[in-house]
């Protein structure tokens, strides 16, 4: 009703002059013959009132069917609809709304082909990392099956760069995964402290490196989860763990309460005005040399991970006193 109101309203002054053109006319009868006026006084007010309405009637139709053919347009910005809706207006209105359309249009198909560069570009990445995949695969068969003949420092510094690059890969495989309109997720209960070993391992070269004391306190505790979104979380996190270490480093797993894995670090901390951010894409924050190296998607895969696992995570840290985060999941039960 408002919106019918608010059209009458627009449509106003012109109405007021129909209806003004009616009272003229009428005085110009009374002054000519007053008996004559006076016989056709109700002939007058109901033609005048009659011809008020179907006015006001034709303007809201006009009025609807302009509007529905907008809404149309702007749901399905193409040709076809643009030509329906120009159909309604005429003149100088007719001229802008053609204008706006043609905008509109152009500002559809521009955007259709950046959208189509960046699905492109997606899939070429995502294409990128898988085959990445293989030589990783291939170099850690090949260290492992002669470890024994190689020279052992050039072994750890080829499982360092492994490691590296591997995280890399992993981040990559990981940031298109959460992008896709399908996941191919995997939920089953899985032993916590079987994905801690296996993160921790292919992360060893690097904790080696910093000489790291790493605490498992996780026994027989299970999550219900995606095996490859969990060991992603937690290598994101054990990553972060080393790349922001101090002196004599350690790095704690235990489980608090029924549901809550609990990762903690002696590290170089966070500022508690980066600490809302640290989510966030693209977001360093400011930990001095190892700024440098960061890209700020580590943690912001782990929330977007997180989320799709149903995860809730709670950070706290300070300047100079460590980094915990507790990951609390789901109870599922069959």
């Amino acid at each position: 009703m408002r919106r019918y109101l608010s059209i009458l309203r627009f449509h106003l002054p012109w109405l007021l002059y129909a209806l003004a053109g009616d009272v003229f006319f009428a005085v110009l009868l009374w002054i000519t013959d007053a008996s004559a006026f006076r016989t056709l006084t109700l002939t007058i007010v109901l033609f005048s009132i009659l011809t008020f309405l179907f006015v006001c009637v034709l303007v809201l139709a006009s009025e609807r069917r302009m509007t529905r053919a907008l809404d149309e347009f702007l749901k399905s910005p193409d040709e076809t609809h643009a030509q329906l809706l120009l159909s309604h207006l005429k003149g100088a209105e007719q001229r802008r709304m053609k204008e706006m359309c043609d905008l509109i249009l152009q500002q559809k198909e521009r955007l259709g082909k950046e959208i189509s560069r960046n699905e492109d570009y997606e899939e070429y990445v995502e294409a990128w990392a898988h085959e990445a995949k293989t030589p990783i695969a291939l170099l850690t068969m090949i260290l492992d099956n002669n470890r024994d003949t190689l020279d052992p420092e050039m072994v750890y510094k080829i499982e360092y760069i492994r490691s590296r690059i591997s995280e890399c890969v992993d981040q990559m495989l990981q940031y298109s995964r959460i992008k896709g309109e399908k996941k191919d997720y995997r939920f089953e209960h899985l032993p916590i402290r079987d994905i801690i070993e296996e993160v921790v391992e292919d992360y060893r070269p690097l904790l080696v490196e910093k000489d790291f004391l790493v605490i498992d306190e996780v026994r027989t505790e299970t999550i219900y989860s995606d095996r490859r979104a969990l060991r992603f979380i937690l290598g994101q996190i054990v990553s972060n763990s080393i790349k922001y270490s101090a002196e004599d480093p350690q790095l704690r797993f235990f489980i608090e309460g029924e549901n809550k894995l609990v990762i903690e670090d002696n590290g170089i901390g966070i500022k508690s005005a980066d600490l809302p951010f640290i989510f966030e894409r693209g977001f360093t924050g400011d930990t001095g040399e190892a700024r440098k190296k960061a890209t700020g998607m580590g943690l912001y895969l782990v929330r977007k991970m997180a989320d799709d696992m149903k995860f809730t995570l709670d950070v706290s840290s300070e300047t100079g006193k460590g980094f915990r985060i507790v990951v609390q999941y789901p109870m599922v039960e069959f």
